[in-house]
């Protein structure tokens, strides 16, 4: 057991949604726009958090030990009550109802670019408004980072478990909470700052350069020009490689920034089997686009860029994407619900658990020629272990059958298969990248209230994995066995 109270616990997260509300204020003072109803808007729920920061010391016991089970159901009720006390920005501004401010706050708490609303609809608000809704992508892969992998997966024994915990014991680091919380905080934010310098670097904007590097590090995919890149193809190349970077497991950017571990990080078999994929997906889509008539140089970097936006759960789209073939952005589709690595901002089905069903497909294979053969599932010096790979067969089965109910439901109220499959794609691997009518706010803010809790549970589903079914449907005890 970890020795975390439930108050820290949940007062982190807290703090960090206190921060973006008052950087968001602190921009419109810097752009002269500041009134005193924006302090009503960002400032009304900071108090809110702050009276129930006292409650839960007034309540909750300050010193026992978190167990499984109870860390797990702190992780669920505080991200729910984020994206409760997150909503409240848009609906106090006037810019959403409160069903559409439910689905922004949580595609942005759960990273997916999908958005009801325009940035020029966001901006008549003022742009401490439009960079609230950038942030909390920030804010909300953070907490993915800090509550996905710390708390649900007992980070805190790294070092003794399976072949997946080992991964940061190469670094050299105390696999203690405190410690592997610091550096992920400090790798993340370092990131975005090194983002932030490029892009400024380049010539964009500051403020834009902020919006789009938080975006990207986070995988978000909405930025100040919504689900596109401010800029020309330079700028879309610059970010294709922070995809690639945000994309990539935090044990190989921990790996960095540590005493020892880089190479055996770096050659780890789902780390190159991601830089494959990453490398080999934009010749895919340079190849359909170029058999679809479009020029060389267009082909190559539009490609280049929709691939690993796909690939890494971003969702950032270029102009013309709609009017590519079906087959590539079907392909597109397949790139989003596989996802990037372990341990990072994306979603889907990762590359792990598809290195891992590889492994097993050769190794039953071979089991039907070698029956008494002891065939292990090898991942550097450890070897997974079987529950890993039923483990593995179970998700792939979970992500199919919540893509295939979301879908059956939209096609009630939506015509168009590969927009409604895109659209629910988008929806569960928390990419935001549709086609057709869906690429724009316009037309998933037209669709019926039911498509839309939909896509809210698909987002949900898709963010906390198949968690979140577990401890809905053990509502007795709450319980969770890993």
């Amino acid at each position: 057991m970890v020795r975390l109270r439930p108050v820290t616990v949940v007062g982190q997260m807290q703090m960090v949604l206190s921060v973006v509300l008052l950087l968001s204020m602190s921009v419109e003072v810097l752009y002269g726009r500041f009134t005193v109803h924006d302090l009503f808007v960002f400032g009304f729920p900071a108090l809110i958090m702050l009276v129930g920061q006292l409650v839960l010391i007034a309540l909750l016991p300050s010193g026992p030990l978190l167990s499984r089970e109870k860390r797990y159901r702190v992780a669920i009720v505080s991200f729910l009550l984020l994206v409760l006390i997150g909503s409240l920005p848009f609906v106090l501004s006037g810019t959403c109802n409160m069903m559409d401010a439910v689905f922004e706050s949580i595609a942005g708490f759960t990273t997916t670019g999908l958005s009801t609303k325009a940035p020029s609809a966001l901006l008549d608000e003022g742009r401490g408004m439009l960079f609230y809704r950038v942030a909390i992508q920030w804010a909300g892969g953070l907490f993915y980072l800090g509550f996905g992998f710390l708390l649900l997966t007992e980070i805190a024994d790294i070092a003794r478990r399976s072949v997946e915990k080992r991964m940061f014991s190469w670094t050299g680091m105390v696999p203690t909470m405190s410690n592997l919380m610091r550096n992920i905080t400090f790798a993340y934010a370092g990131l975005t700052l090194f983002g932030v310098a490029i892009y400024r670097f380049s010539g964009l904007h500051l403020y834009d350069s902020i919006c789009l590097s938080m975006s990207t590090l986070s995988t978000g995919g909405y930025s100040s020009m919504g689900r596109s890149v401010p800029g020309g193809s330079g700028i879309h190349i610059i970010t294709a490689l922070m995809m690639f970077i945000a994309g990539m497991g935090f044990y190989v950017h921990l790996s960095l920034i540590a005493s020892k571990g880089r190479r055996r990080a770096l050659l780890d078999t789902e780390n190159l089997a991601y830089m494959m994929i990453a490398f080999t997906a934009p010749i895919m889509a340079y190849l359909m686009l170029m058999a679809g008539g479009t020029g060389f140089g267009e082909s190559l970097w539009k490609g280049a860029f929709g691939a690993i936006s796909a690939l890494t759960d971003t969702g950032f789209q270029v102009d013309g994407m709609q009017r590519w073939p079906d087959s590539l952005k079907l392909f597109l589709v397949l790139l989003m619900l596989l996802g990037g690595s372990s341990l990072s901002l994306a979603s889907g089905l990762k590359v792990h658990r598809l290195v891992l069903l590889s492994k097993g497909f050769i190794r039953l294979i071979k089991g039907m020629i070698h029956p008494r053969a002891e065939l292990p599932l090898k991942r550097g010096e450890g070897s997974y272990s079987d529950n890993a790979l039923e483990m593995a067969n179970m998700y792939f089965l979970y992500l199919l059958v919540v893509l295939g109910l979301m879908m059956a439901i939209t096609l009630l109220f939506e015509s168009g298969f590969m927009e409604v499959l895109s659209l629910c794609s988008a929806a569960v691997s928390n990419t935001g990248m549709a086609f057709g009518r869906f690429s724009g706010p316009d037309g998933i803010s037209t669709l019926p209230w039911l498509v839309k809790i939909v896509l809210l549970g698909g987002m949900l589903f898709g963010r906390l994995e198949i968690l979140l079914p577990i401890y809905l449907l053990s509502p007795r005890s709450y319980r969770f066995n890993g």
